[in-house]
């Protein structure tokens, strides 16, 4: 699959916002009692300016998961693997009133084609993201964590995880979005993000804040969550809204839905 550059921060801020958005959700291992919905609202800089780039609201009940993303618009619905059924994810475009889906077993084929692809290429920052090789530092007593390349740089305040279990389902969920974000927005593989993942599990730690830094960029990236425990009234008129969309919306085919949005978001 052909790839599009690497952009300018303005620019490929809003195409990775997602990948902040999974950050947050580690959040919530720690807590005192493992909620069974709860809501988390993303917000994403450049660098020290204080209007966000991108915002995006991502709620949880009874296993699903619901995610809104303002820029670009996207809705998406996460129903996750059972036994020999495959996960599946659903996007929604409210305006053409279309809905698609997408099963883990497609994606993972699909992520894994752009992989040998990319490991191909002479670009050096393809090769990379192909298999990405970080220098991994972690202070237990400050819990510091810092991956670290010629390419990308992640530094992550991190927190002991007191529900391990629940912190490895919500991996699960943070693991597939990153592969649909980087299908969704033609981007490189979507490993070094997979491997920050993995190590926070491997020191079974969350992220409390996270700063992304890629060679060529004047400025990082940074990420604030704020979640709360419990849905409000309108988080669940929300997620009645997208359950009836999912019951109206016609189906289309995943090509047709993505012509429908990348028009409408040239359009903008």
């Amino acid at each position: 699959m052909p790839l599009l550059p690497l952009r300018e921060p303005r620019r490929w801020a809003s195409s990775i916002a997602t990948s902040f958005v999974f950050v947050a959700v580690f959040m919530i291992a720690w807590s005192a009692a493992v909620a069974e919905d709860f809501r988390i609202a993303t917000r994403i800089f450049v660098g020290d300016e204080e209007k966000p780039v991108s915002e995006a609201t991502t709620l949880f009940l009874d296993g699903v998961v619901y995610d809104f993303l303002d820029q670009p618009a996207q809705t998406a619905v996460f129903r996750k693997p059972a036994g020999e059924r495959p996960g599946r994810f659903i996007l929604l475009d409210a305006q053409h009133r279309i809905r698609t889906e997408l099963t883990t077993d497609r994606l993972s084929g699909a992520i894994q084609k752009l992989r040998t692809w990319a490991a191909g290429q002479t670009d050096p920052m393809l090769q990379f993201a192909a298999d990405p090789q970080f220098n991994e530092s972690f202070e237990p007593d400050s819990g510091r964590l810092v991956l670290a390349s010629f390419v990308e740089n992640y530094k992550v305040a991190t927190a002991p995880a007191e529900h391990p279990e629940a912190a490895a389902e919500y991996r699960e969920f943070l693991d597939w979005y990153a592969q649909l974000n980087t299908l969704l927005h033609a981007g490189p593989p979507p490993e070094p993000r997979l491997r920050l993942n993995a190590a926070l599990a491997r020191h079974r730690v969350v992220p409390l804040s996270v700063e992304l830094t890629r060679a060529g960029e004047k400025e990082p990236l940074r990420a604030a969550h704020d979640f709360t425990w419990r849905l409000s009234r309108d988080d669940m008129e929300r997620i009645d809204e997208v359950r009836a969309s999912l019951a109206s919306f016609r189906e289309v085919t995943n090509p047709e839905f993505l012509r429908q949005t990348q028009s409408q978001n040239r359009a903008k």
